[in-house]
């Protein structure tokens, strides 16, 4: 609705004034006067109505989210840029509208400019943005637009289930772990605090520090979340119709790497298909470039299995054998672990070779291994011996159930 300015309502003031004169002393001069103010105003309000809309023609409204798919409570930061035809002696500006289930503060954005701003999506589902809000302003009159079909991209936020939040009994909030029994009896140390956020374990609440600053605070524990990490993604193989469960594998590495550089100095980043290096990023602390490296990740169909060329790792283990009891199979398996230390040298896995070159660039201590556990999983058994030749503590992330991968020292259910 158009509304008028303190300006408009001073005119209008006077022009009342001069008419009530104009009664009061019959003055034709003051009727002409009245007359002048009122058309004026009506003049300015038929061009401020014609130049508004010819603004809200030529606008364009350009946003991008950083994510799209993302966890229920989950940041997400939006960049929006405007762009129109501003006419002169206007005063004009843009504000986004929040989806319905977002909290956070849109800000008003002028033509040509662009803005950053953050908000939190606070339930599950899909939802989308409500539009824009056009308010433009002269001397005389303003107005404030809703233009909703500015309103992509859409979003969705995945609730934080059992398994996202930790597994232990259903729906009890609580995680689960299978782990080495030497982590567990010398127990997790704590590495600092930060703030709760929604599917923390309550049990690592730290009530001394949270009733001290009047706000929940949990401990960060080095245990399996210790050191510096490199996140090991393995893109599942092809089945079928099966985009839930890999949208939901997704959002929950993104969520490990935001978590991973929010709490720590960065992580480092590799991506396999099957038995491929795809994509590695070494070191990084900037969450946008960590989220650019996933971009466009799918299903794939595997085309190079290892299961025929286990690599200089798994030979070496097999090398070590125990020779067994006396006699012939002692014998045997003499010779078969001399046969095999002799292959080990040549034998050579592009794969492995790639694995270890990756390796060797982070500064990690620990490797999280994320899994679906489909098919053929060779090139995972190749990744953690590397791992292990390297001393770092390789943590699997899978789905509960699964067959645990060997070499691995614990076990997280997704």
């Amino acid at each position: 609705m158009m509304r008028p300015t303190r300006t408009t309502g001073g005119v209008a003031a006077l022009a009342l004034v001069l008419t009530a004169l104009a009664i009061i002393i019959e003055s034709s001069a003051a009727v002409i006067a009245a007359g002048s103010l009122t058309i004026f105003l009506l003049w300015r309000a038929g061009r401020f109505s014609r130049d508004f809309y010819a603004l809200a023609a030529s606008l364009t409204v350009s946003r991008d989210v950083d994510r799209t798919i993302l966890r229920q409570g989950a940041e997400a930061h939006v960049r929006v840029r405007v762009d129109l035809a501003l006419p002169p002696g206007m005063e004009v500006r843009v504000r986004d509208i929040l989806p319905a289930v977002a909290v956070g503060t849109a800000p008003l954005v002028e033509s040509g400019e662009s803005a950053t701003y953050t908000i939190r999506i606070m339930a599950p589902g899909r939802t989308a943005f409500g539009g824009v809000v056009l308010s433009a302003r002269d001397t005389y009159f303003s107005y404030d637009l809703r233009i909703r079909h500015f309103n992509k991209p859409d979003l969705r936020a995945f609730p934080v289930r059992g398994t996202e939040s930790g597994g232990g009994r259903e729906g009890s909030g609580m995680q689960e772990f299978e782990v080495d029994k030497r982590a567990t009896l010398e127990g997790p140390a704590v590495r600092g605090f930060r703030l709760y956020r929604l599917g923390d374990d309550p049990r690592l609440i730290d009530w001394k520090i949270s009733a001290k600053h009047n706000v929940f605070y949990v401990r960060e524990l080095t245990g399996l979340e210790g050191g510096t990490p490199l996140i090991v993604v393995d893109l599942p193989i092809r089945e079928g119709d099966d985009h839930e469960a890999f949208t939901r594998y997704s959002m929950i590495i993104a969520d490990a790497i935001e978590r991973a550089i929010e709490a720590r100095t960065g992580c480092s980043l590799l991506v396999l298909a099957g038995g491929e290096v795809t994509r590695f990023l070494s070191g990084t602390s900037d969450l946008g470039e960590a989220f650019a490296a996933l971009g466009g990740l799918a299903p794939v169909e595997s085309r190079a299995p290892l299961y025929r060329a286990p690599g200089s790792a798994i030979l070496s283990m097999r090398a070590r054998l125990p020779v067994g009891r006396d006699g012939p199979e002692r014998a045997y398996r003499a010779k078969l672990g001399r046969v095999l230390a002799n292959f080990v040298r040549e034998s050579r896995s592009p794969f492995g070779d790639a694995v270890a070159a990756a390796l060797a660039r982070v500064e990690a201590t620990e490797v999280h291994l994320y899994t679906l556990a489909r098919g053929d999983s060779s090139h995972l058994t190749q990744v953690i011996h590397q791992a292990k030749a390297r001393g770092m503590r390789v943590v699997a992330k899978m789905p509960r159930g699964a067959p645990i991968p060997p070499g691995v020292d614990a076990m997280e259910a997704i």
